[in-house]
């Protein structure tokens, strides 16, 4: 479909004024689109527009801000419970303490780190399905993913990949469903 087409490029001079108004219109449509300002070719003393906009990663945001349990002042015991069978199936590293494993699900700003060892997609899940049957919660300002890139790290203590778009580990679901539960006091 394009292999005949042929492009021609004509040289065309501009008056400064015409260039002017030429820059004057490329920038009402670059701030109609949403795209950033011109961009000065060095080699020329023109400037020339900016058509697509700068590609850049988002900064994960860095909080201290954690995860609430629903039931921490009733049964703060569960999280006890959920620990140490995450400890039993090495999904989260053996020389994790207790209290900073609570205090990830505390509600208070708190720095612990838990190194995770199981895989990306079965934290990713864990978290999911307890945030989706409101086991635990997060600060309005805060997203439950903030959280857990701030709180939980992978294997040699690197951050953690985007676990917003991972797959249900289907070997692990009903394992995680079940971990999940362990946070409920009315099963």
């Amino acid at each position: 479909m394009f292999n005949n087409l042929i492009v021609r490029f004509m040289t065309i001079t501009l008056s400064s004024s015409q260039l002017t108004e030429l820059q004057n219109c490329l920038a009402q449509l670059n701030k109609i689109l949403g795209l950033s300002s011109f961009k000065t070719d060095s080699s020329h003393s023109r400037t020339l527009p900016a058509f697509a906009p700068k590609c850049k990663r988002a900064a994960r945001r860095i909080t201290n801000a954690t995860f609430t349990y629903r039931w921490l002042s009733s049964c703060p015991q569960r999280i006890t419970i959920l620990y140490q069978h995450l400890l039993r199936a090495q999904w989260i590293a053996q020389n994790t303490s207790p209290e900073d494993f609570a205090s990830v699900f505390s509600g208070i700003e708190a720095t612990a780190r838990i190194k995770w060892t199981g895989t990306n997609p079965q934290l990713a899940y864990l978290i999911r399905v307890m945030t989706e049957r409101n086991y635990i919660s997060t600060p309005k300002a805060t997203g439950k993913w903030t959280c857990v890139y701030n709180h939980f790290v992978g294997q040699n203590n690197r951050p953690l990949p985007k676990l917003n778009s991972l797959h249900v580990p289907q070997k692990s679901a009903k394992a995680i469903e079940q971990l999940a539960d362990l946070l409920n006091p009315n099963t």
